[in-house]
C-alpha cells in the first residue's frame, strides 16, 4: 500500500536497454488524475517549461535503481494525504509529455498529473498537520526547505496567501490553530 492506495494502477513502463547499462530503470508511474497526482519531492524536482521557481534535479526521481524500484508519490483523493478538500485541482498539472520525452513511459499511455511547487509544498504541510508533527515543528515544511523550494518574497507570499491559507479550512480546530500560527514564520530571508 503506498500512501494509503491499495493496488495502485501503475502506467507502463518505457524501459530501454541503454537504462541497464547505466543500472537505472524508470520509476514507476502511477495512474493520474486532476484529483490524484504526484506530490511531494517528486514534484518538486518536476517542472514544466517557464516555470521559475525552485531547485530542479528530475532525474533523481524519474529514474530508480533496479534493486529498489521507485514509485512516485500520489496524493489527493483516497489518499492518506488530500488537500483537494481545500484546493480542488489548483496548481496540479499535465504532464505526460515530459515523463515520455524522458523514457519514463511511453508515449499514448495516459496522462500523468503532477504538483507544481507550490501545491507540493502544501502537501507537505497538510502531510506534517496530520502527522501532528506541527505541534512539535513542521518537519517536512520548515521555512528553510520552503526558502529552497522558492526564490523570492513574492513567491513565499503567492505559497502562504493562495495556497496554505485555504488549507487551513480543511483542518480541525486545534490543527487549525496550529497551522495560523506557523504560516507568519513563513518569511523570505
Amino acid at each position: 500500500m503506498l500512501f494509503g492506495i491499495k493496488n495502485q494502477e501503475l502506467l507502463p513502463s518505457a524501459w530501454k536497454p541503454w537504462m541497464e547499462e547505466d543500472n537505472l530503470i524508470p520509476s514507476r508511474v502511477p495512474v493520474t488524475t486532476p484529483t490524484r497526482y504526484i506530490s511531494f519531492q517528486a514534484a518538486l524536482n518536476l517542472r514544466v517549461p517557464g516555470e521559475i521557481t525552485g531547485d530542479w534535479h528530475e532525474d533523481l526521481d524519474l529514474f530508480t535503481d533496479p534493486d529498489s524500484p521507485h514509485t512516485l508519490p500520489v496524493v489527493g483523493e483516497g489518499c492518506w494525504i488530500d488537500s483537494t478538500k481545500s484546493l480542488g485541482s489548483k496548481g496540479v498539472r499535465e504532464m505526460s509529455d515530459l515523463f515520455v520525452a524522458k523514457d519514463v513511459i511511453p508515449a499514448g499511455c495516459g496522462e500523468v498529473w503532477v504538483a507544481n511547487h507550490y501545491r507540493a509544498i502544501t502537501d507537505y504541510a497538510l502531510m506534517d498537520v496530520t502527522d501532528c508533527r506541527c505541534a512539535r515543528s513542521a518537519r517536512f515544511a520548515p521555512v528553510y526547505n520552503i526558502n529552497k523550494w522558492l526564490d523570492t518574497k513574492e513567491q513565499i507570499e503567492h505559497l502562504v496567501e493562495e495556497y496554505l491559507t485555504h488549507l487551513g479550512n480543511q483542518l480541525p480546530a486545534r490543527e487549525r490553530e496550529l497551522h495560523d500560527e506557523w504560516l507568519p514564520t513563513l518569511v523570505w530571508p
